[in-house]
């Protein structure tokens, strides 16, 4: 029980985590942005519009960085949710379900032929010739 709670609660500090550092990068772009192209050497006509543009970028970049760096332990407890919700499904108590058919790959029989399927018995009577 205290197992489930510390993930849980791992996975809330994680998107709390990430939502602050969205916001965070998006005022350091609006913040720094301007100053950095100033250093740069860049003349720039419209301030506003750039200070726009690297706050935009800057939570754009922490996304996609935040996305490859986290993105894995979001996947590992996605899956324990799956196998969890599959493992309630199953647990219904009775034992005589049925499990869904599960299809076969085709091998090849013995002496790499393929393996061929029985056939039919033939009837006892000789077959009719029709004229």
């Amino acid at each position: 029980m205290l197992t489930k709670l510390i993930v849980d609660v791992y996975v809330w500090i994680i998107e709390i985590s990430l939502w602050f550092m969205l916001l965070v990068s998006g005022i350091i772009g609006y913040h720094y942005t301007v100053p950095l192209l100033k250093a740069a050497g860049w003349i720039l006509e419209n301030e506003t519009t750039w200070k726009i543009y690297g706050a935009l970028f800057f939570v754009v970049a922490t996304f996609l960085v935040s996305a490859i760096l986290t993105g894995p332990f979001l996947v590992l407890v996605d899956i324990r949710k799956s196998v969890r919700a599959f493992e309630t499904n199953n647990s219904g108590g009775s034992s005589s379900r049925v499990l869904p058919f599960e299809r076969r790959e085709p091998s090849l029989g013995k002496g790499g032929q393929p393996a061929v399927a029985p056939q039919r018995q033939q009837s006892a009577s000789p077959p009719v010739a029709v004229r």
